[in-house]
């Protein structure tokens, strides 16, 4: 059974003349004759009721148009299915919570505004689980902060360079210090993001070096509970200055005079053998628009 038997069959059944089907599909009558004898053969069964010059669908016809109507649509899709638009389609992006809650979302909000049928999903996750997933194809891209760890089979773009900071509550005693050195933390309560975060491991190994043992309050991989936690004056959190902005700016939460110099950036990630739609690829474009611009304004 071919395709093209199907076809042959589905304008029939729609036109119920020979003559008219052999003219719509560029045949000779004969040849519409032959494919559809050779269908009814295959499927051990007549299609047609033939009545003079008069046909008709058979049951077994009429059943058989229902699902030649569903395999030529399905072709259809097939053959366009390299047409896909920059305005449509589905982006899985992985994101950690440092940068999910402060410069993705205006990302996103710039680019739905401009492709508004195209689905985001974002799966908030760890950045030591992202290579993983693309790898295994579960994520299209992620937004990721640490080291530049440069992977042969993971592509990078848009790295920049991430202020590091440790934060106190409004009140807290070493707010009014200045030239913080990491004997002033001896004994102070920390709040911190899990193990897996670059810069809190950094910022641990500082302590370690100068023999003191962190005194570690809370760990959570929650950057809103800490945040919300420090600014109560319950400890200090080391954090990127990206995902405190809004609270650095009301007062909220205050920088303290200690330096961070970790080398941490911030960057987008994706495997290098990953074939982008076309919304996926407008989605890059887009990003690196933005960094672009940054950039500039940095300038």
């Amino acid at each position: 059974m071919e395709l093209k038997q199907i076809r042959t069959f589905y304008i029939l059944a729609q036109e119920l003349n020979f003559t008219r089907a052999a003219e719509k599909l560029g045949y000779t009558q004969a040849n519409v004759t032959i494919q559809i004898k050779t269908l009814e053969e295959e499927l051990r069964t007549p299609l047609f009721n033939r009545m003079g010059r008069r046909i008709s669908l058979t049951e077994e016809g009429e059943k058989l148009l229902l699902l030649a109507a569903r395999m030529l649509e399905l072709e259809d899709f097939m053959a366009h299915i390299g047409d896909s638009r920059i305005d449509e389609g589905h982006i899985r992006i992985g994101v950690c919570d440092s940068l999910c809650v402060t410069r993705l979302p205006q990302i996103i909000s710039g680019y739905k505004g401009k492709y508004p049928k195209v689905d985001i999903t974002l799966n908030i996750l760890k950045c030591s689980e992202f290579y993983a997933l693309l790898r295994k194809n579960e994520i299209d891209l992620a937004f990721t902060i640490g080291y530049l760890r440069k992977e042969e089979d993971i592509c990078y773009m848009a790295e920049r360079p991430e202020k590091i900071c440790v934060l106190a509550g409004p009140d807290h005693p070493l707010c009014n210090k200045k030239n913080l050195s990491v004997k002033d933390f001896a004994g102070v309560p920390l709040i911190l993001a899990e193990q897996a975060a670059y810069y809190r491991q950094n910022f641990e190994k500082e302590l370690i070096r100068e023999n003191i043992t962190p005194h570690i309050m809370v760990e959570t991989e929650s950057i809103q509970a800490i945040k919300k936690l420090t600014g109560q004056g319950l400890g200090v959190c080391v954090l990127p200055e990206i995902a405190a902005l809004d609270e650095i700016g009301n007062g909220s939460l205050r920088v303290l005079d200690f330096a961070c110099d970790y080398g941490i950036y911030s960057h987008i990630i994706w495997h290098k053998s990953k074939q982008f739609s076309p919304c996926q690829k407008e989605f890059l474009s887009y990003c690196s628009k933005r960094q672009t611009k940054h950039d500039t304004q940095l300038a």
